[in-house]
């Protein structure tokens, strides 16, 4: 007779089958049950709370952007110190791909300062406190 073939006992042994974390909340030994304060809370500041919030990811949409936003700002310095490199050792600055991060040389600034200012004025503009 082999031992080793079959189960020997049907059903659950030691009553884990009979276990309730129910019972264990309106149990005097409470406290000598490991992982009762998640398991069978008992108060009213644990009523509708998420007890084990320390154990789930954050996947929130905003820590989502933060977290994008972080590896975005670290491509961008990447990106301006391997610039700075590349100038350092004479290779020239390498080419950006956004147009905004492309430094204006002085005669672009001087032309945006006289187009701006040749638009601003009209004819018959007062300014405040000169009359009507």
């Amino acid at each position: 007779m082999d031992l080793v073939a079959g189960v020997r006992k049907e059903g659950s042994r030691g009553g884990r089958g009979d276990f309730k974390w129910e019972d264990v909340r309106d149990s005097q030994h409470r406290e000598n049950y490991l992982g009762h304060s998640l398991m069978a809370p008992v108060g009213r500041w644990q009523k509708n709370k998420d007890l084990s919030w320390y154990a789930k990811s954050d996947t929130s949409p905003a820590a989502l952007t933060a977290a994008e936003q972080r590896k975005e700002e670290i491509r961008k310095i990447k990106e301006a110190e391997e610039s700075a490199l590349s100038e350092a050792l004479g290779y020239g600055p390498t080419i950006s791909k956004n147009a905004n991060d492309t430094p204006l040389g002085q005669k672009e600034v001087e032309r945006a300062i006289k187009e701006t200012a040749e638009g601003e004025e009209e004819e018959g503009a007062k300014g405040w406190g000169l009359g009507v």
